[in-house]
């Protein structure tokens, strides 16, 4: 197994080729720290764990809060 697989592929593994996120967004996901562990940078493209997992921080809190 690879250490580490291109986002888009990511993407595909993660919610499947139908309702994978475009591009643009997968990338928004990488600045804004919503993917982790956080994806590599070689070159030009995005290089991730194929472990990785979506974290949303606005729905952790209200999970905790509740």
């Amino acid at each position: 197994m690879p250490r580490l697989i291109p986002l888009k592929q990511w993407a595909v593994e993660m919610f499947g080729e139908e309702h994978k996120p475009h591009e643009n967004t997968l990338h928004r996901w990488v600045h804004e720290g919503r993917i982790r562990p956080h994806p590599k940078k070689v070159g030009n493209r995005f290089f991730v764990d194929p472990k990785a997992e979506y974290f949303d921080a606005d729905a952790e809190l209200l999970e905790r809060m509740l």
